[in-house]
Formats: structure tokens, C-alpha cells, sequence
């Protein structure tokens, strides 16, 4: 049973509450927290520190995909300004130009160098910040720590790459890379029909449809931790072959060097200036590259002699 306490107050007995009654049914202390208790306290705070992880995780996503869009559409409106002071053609995604380059910070580069072929280099003196604008993002710190000291390395890592197969050129003489052929696609298209580039604006079949930009991706470089981008991206086909099979990031060459790391899309900038996020279906659609495929509206288009 259980026993009431008393105690003496101004010389009467008062009846101690429940908690305090000695002997009671109520202990007065305990020695901790159950295993139960501890294991719900450990649940929450893995749902909690999950949600939080999820939230910065989507944030920095939100950032990244946002500073790709205003880059990209810098870059698209600087390319759309290149047949001005280039006989009315836009200008070659990798190719000889034919003349020495200063880029701003790096000594003359010669035409025929590899850095100087690539467009990063021919392009960025219409970008507002130079090169810099072609790396966006987590890319700047690449940019900062690598490329904005070495001109190889930024006209190969660039955030962006340029399908300069089908838009502006892409002009290969190594006879050791299969996919190009020395003159094969030459700027002159001696091999091709008319319509297998689009080298002038009149050309474009559907511009606001024709991809010219999108985010990249490639290997880490040797005196870099992370992945960076690539200057050239290839389309799902091309006259030596189908070029993709399943997306995977740690193979850059998967999806022909496109990232689908903006949640699951790529910031992709058009021929007609626009920019808009890209999903793996819609960039499967060789409309989307090729400007044969838009004129005969053909997504699976690889009849490259077709006129």
C-alpha cells in the first residue's frame, strides 16, 4: 500500500502533495533517458539534418543553374554578333581562323594552335567579362585557380560546349580521331549538302529550335579535384555514327559531353538567342541539333547526304 506523509507546519500536520510523498507510488528522481527515447531523439535529428542536406543541396542546385542562364545568354548573344566582322558567317566552333589571337591576359597565340581553334578564345573579347563569362558558377573556381592563367586550358574547360558540328563548323585535320577527316567537313562543305551546316543566319530551317550552346562536362583535370566542362558537344548522331548511350557523369562522352547536372537538365542557348533548361528526351531530338532534321522534321534524322 501506499503511505502518506505528513509534515509539521506552525505546529499542525500537513499533508505533503503526491510527488513529494515519501514511501508513495510516485518516484521523486530519475537516472536518464530510455533506449527508447534516445533512439526517437537520434531518428529526428537524421530527418531533421535530411531535410536540411536536401535544402542546401537544392539551393546550390537553384544557384548553379541560374548563374549557367545568364551566362549562357551572354554568350549566345556574343555569338549571334559574330558574322559582323566575319564576311556574314558565323564564326567556326573549332577550326583554323587564319590569324594570330591576343587574348587579353595571354601572349599572340597562333592560329594553328589547338587553344586557339577552339572558340573560347575567338569569343571572348565580345563577352563583357572576357573569358571569365564562360565560366559559370561552380566553374569560376577552375576559372581562378587554372584557366584564367593558362589559355589551354581555357579554350578546352569551358562551362559550355558548342555544337560546332552542325552550327558555325567544326574542322578536324587529325587523321588519328575516326570522326574527322582532313577537309571532310571543311568550312566549304565540298563533301556535303548545302543544308548540313548552318554557317549564316539565313540558313537556319528553325533557329529558336537549333542548339548552338549547352552545359558541358568532362573529365577532372590532372591539377584539378573536380569535373569541369568541355568546349565541344557532340550530337546524339553524326555522319561517322550514333554518338550517345545512357547518361552517365563519370563518363563525359555518354551523352557527347552534355550535362544533365542542372537537376537533371542542360542550359542549352539557341540560335534564335533564347535560353531554356533541356531535358534528356528533348535533347535526344535531332531537330534540336541538326538543321536537316528541322527542315524534313525528322527527331531520328541520319541521312546526312540527304538534300
Amino acid at each position: 500500500m501506499c503511505s502518506i506523509s505528513f509534515t509539521q507546519l506552525n505546529g499542525e500536520q500537513t499533508r505533503l502533495p503526491a510527488g513529494q510523498q515519501m514511501g508513495g507510488c510516485r518516484s521523486t528522481s530519475r537516472s536518464g533517458f530510455s533506449l527508447v527515447e534516445i533512439l526517437a531523439v537520434i531518428a529526428i535529428f537524421g530527418i531533421l539534418s535530411g531535410i536540411v542536406i536536401a535544402g542546401v543541396d537544392k539551393v546550390r542546385s537553384s544557384a548553379q543553374t541560374s548563374a549557367e542562364t545568364a551566362a549562357a545568354r551572354s554568350i549566345i548573344q556574343a555569338y549571334l554578333m559574330t558574322p559582323i566582322d566575319n564576311n556574314g558567317r558565323f564564326m567556326m566552333g573549332y577550326g583554323d581562323a587564319g590569324k594570330t589571337l591576343y587574348p587579353e591576359g595571354f601572349s599572340a597565340i597562333t592560329s594553328d594552335a589547338e587553344d586557339a581553334k577552339r572558340y573560347p578564345l575567338r569569343l571572348a573579347p565580345l563577352l563583357e567579362d572576357n573569358l571569365e563569362t564562360l565560366f559559370a558558377g561552380d566553374d569560376l573556381r577552375y576559372y581562378d585557380e587554372i584557366a584564367s592563367g593558362n589559355p589551354y586550358a581555357a579554350s578546352l574547360n569551358p562551362t559550355f560546349g558548342m555544337n560546332s558540328i552542325f552550327v558555325g563548323g567544326h574542322y578536324d585535320g587529325r587523321i588519328y580521331d575516326p570522326g574527322y577527316e582532313p577537309n571532310k567537313w571543311s568550312r566549304d562543305q565540298t563533301q556535303l549538302p548545302d543544308d548540313f551546316w548552318v554557317l549564316r543566319p539565313a540558313n537556319a530551317y528553325n533557329p529558336a529550335m537549333m542548339i548552338v550552346f549547352a552545359s558541358s562536362i568532362s573529365s577532372s583535370p590532372v591539377d584539378y579535384s573536380e569535373q569541369v566542362g568541355f568546349h565541344r558537344i557532340v550530337p546524339p548522331s553524326f555522319p561517322s555514327g550514333t554518338a550517345w548511350g545512357n547518361y552517365d557523369p563519370d563518363i563525359p562522352a555518354s551523352m557527347g559531353y552534355v550535362s544533365l547536372e542542372n537537376g537533371g537538365k542542360t542550359v542549352a542557348a539557341h540560335l534564335d538567342g533564347h535560353v531554356e533548361l533541356l531535358a534528356e528526351d528533348q535533347l535526344r531530338d535531332m531537330r534540336r541539333w541538326s538543321n536537316q532534321a528541322a527542315m524534313y522534321d525528322d527527331p531520328d534524322f541520319s541521312n546526312w547526304t540527304r538534300d
